[in-house]
């Protein structure tokens, strides 16, 4: 079964206490074996993939690295997210999602339907997650504001006891004391970003972008709410975009009285993607740009094409 943890289940205050500063200056040979695998297998892309596999020569998540996950409220970060986490497990990767806006059972509500594919999962399906669950996935159990200090605290107990190799943070907002702290935000994601190197966690940070003029304006890299530092600092950044537009326009072409007409504009606004996910900032790779997904409802999924067919991500047709 999924693990939740809870402040209150946890004594973390061991987890707190800042290690004494470690000398960083090493003999350059500390990298002979790291420098010799780079010779040996080139600029072979490595890390973590999504679950679609035509994001997989574009985009990885290393460990030791942060990505920003931005988006406006309500265009589906988090439910991406989610998905993308459970590609994670179905990769043999651990991962803990802290979710500051949701409680754990809301989230579990979520993966349920992902990984049933449906939006009437059986009890059976109920078994299946939680059985496949099993030394994959962790939930933090703390709703509301936290402390940076507990964030950190949590961060080292899930990498040093449980192995945790992603940490899910949702959102930087909730870790910090407003969006006009900016200070609070730079320390904090400089926080982030020096732990998962000490670590070798791979961390994602949920963030939400500014609203602009329109919802049909896509965020850009300097659209993330507070302190322009956190793009600067952060290794990726992910904007996750819902096609509103499109959205209203099938209600109009909906309305086309005439059979031919109404089927034909509303399978040329099928070929649009429902969302985009807009790479940004890849300072470990080379891609920029974005990517087309459409939805399928029933499941919470997003899919890789317009047909909408659901990801196996746990393995029920195995």
């Amino acid at each position: 079964m999924s693990q939740i943890i809870t402040p209150d289940d946890f004594d973390f205050r061991a987890y707190m206490v800042e290690t004494e500063p470690q000398v960083r200056v090493v003999p350059a040979e500390t990298w002979r074996a790291t420098l010799i695998d780079h010779v040996r297998s080139g600029e072979r892309i490595t890390g973590a993939t999504l679950p679609w596999s035509k994001t997989h020569d574009h985009i990885r998540f290393r460990p030791g690295e942060v990505t920003l996950w931005q988006g406006i409220n309500g265009h589906g970060k988090s439910e991406l997210l989610g998905q993308v986490t459970l590609g994670f497990g179905a990769q043999g990767e651990r991962s803990c999602t802290a979710s500051f806006e949701m409680k754990p059972q809301n989230t579990l509500k979520r993966w349920l339907r992902q990984t049933a594919m449906n939006d009437t999962p059986s009890e059976k399906a109920v078994h299946n997650m939680f059985d496949w669950s099993r030394g994959k996935l962790w939930l933090y159990d703390q709703v509301g504001s936290v402390k940076p200090e507990m964030v950190y605290a949590v961060m080292r107990y899930c990498a040093e006891k449980l192995k945790i190799q992603h940490m899910i943070i949702d959102s930087l907002m909730k870790c910090v004391r407003g969006e006009d702290d900016h200070n609070g935000q730079k320390d904090f994601v400089d926080m982030l970003c020096s732990l998962s190197k000490d670590l070798g966690l791979h961390v994602h940070l949920v963030h939400h972008a500014k609203k602009k003029e329109s919802e049909d304006v896509k965020p850009g890299k300097f659209d993330a709410k507070g302190s322009g530092a956190i793009v600067d600092q952060v290794d990726q950044l992910l904007t996750v975009w819902r096609n509103k537009k499109k959205e209203r326009q099938i209600v109009m072409a909906q309305r086309i009285e005439d059979d031919a007409a109404r089927k034909a504009k509303l399978q040329e606004l099928d070929e649009m993607p429902d969302s985009l996910l807009i790479c940004d900032k890849n300072r470990n790779g080379e891609w920029e740009g974005q990517i087309g997904l459409w939805r399928h409802a029933p499941s919470l999924q997003f899919t890789g094409d317009n047909r909408r067919m659901p990801l196996d991500l746990i393995g029920w047709n195995a």
